[in-house]
């Protein structure tokens, strides 16, 4: 995907698993990357050369999403709103209003934000993507705990609301869905055993991918090949979906 040689891009979540992924993903396309990560100790190894800049900063903070965008000097390519948090698997009335709170607030106030300060610049140029990191759990109802499932249904809603509304000024978005990928991402408490028995239900569909499938299809997105796709949901599974 030669496009994407001396693109901006900026990626959050990036210290680890998928994010971590999509930096290396789009720095050996050529790609100038905007690491973001609230974790600065996790960011450090992605440093080595110009063509990453670290940024740390919190992705649900009106400031700290301006900082984000203000380091992508110049233009400002493809945003890609990789950061997320897990629950706790727990159903509706298992979830406290601090941990919905929390959950909303980094999976999907964090994505509003960035895209609120991205898609100005982006006109301003005349075009620009945004690929959303979203979740099977936004396909469906028993993936995840209530808060995650809502907040990825919302990164859809979200994502669909900037294709139909901005496609003809030149902004495309789409939302990557993984299926199982081993990340590390924390739980956010103990898992609920009325979670984990409908998590349990999926353990004879298609196994864990890894973080770099999903890199390869977010740079897939965010290039030029993929220029007639805005508004989707892709899944990328290993067919887990077709069960």
């Amino acid at each position: 995907m030669d496009d994407l040689r001396d693109k901006t891009v900026i990626v959050t979540g990036a210290a680890g698993g998928i994010g971590q992924a999509i930096v290396e993903r789009f720095r050996s396309a050529g790609s100038r990357v905007i690491a973001v990560d609230i974790d600065t100790t996790r960011l450090a190894h992605l440093a080595g050369d110009n063509q990453v800049e670290l940024v740390e900063a919190d992705v649900s903070d009106g400031a700290d999403a301006d900082r984000i965008i203000a380091a992508a000097t110049g233009r400002l390519d493809v945003l890609i709103n990789n950061a997320a948090v897990l629950d706790r698997l727990a159903p509706v009335d298992e979830t406290t209003d601090e941990q919905w709170r929390h959950v909303l607030e980094i999976n999907l106030t964090g994505p509003f934000l960035l895209c609120a300060r991205a898609v100005p610049r982006m006109l301003e140029q005349g075009g620009g993507v945004i690929v959303n990191i979203g979740s099977l759990a936004a396909l469906r109802g028993g993936r995840a705990g209530a808060a995650y499932t809502a907040s990825k249904h919302g990164l859809l809603g979200l994502t669909k609301n900037i294709a139909a509304t901005l496609g003809n000024r030149g902004i495309r978005a789409n939302t990557l869905c993984p299926g199982g990928i081993p990340t590390g991402m924390p739980r956010g408490g103990q898992v609920s055993e009325r979670g984990a028995t409908l998590s349990g239900r999926d353990r004879d569909r298609p196994g864990p991918g890894k973080p770099e499938e999903i890199a390869s299809v977010a740079a897939f997105l965010a290039s030029d090949e993929s220029s007639r796709i805005n508004g989707a949901e892709l899944a990328v599974d290993g067919g887990s979906s077709a069960f």
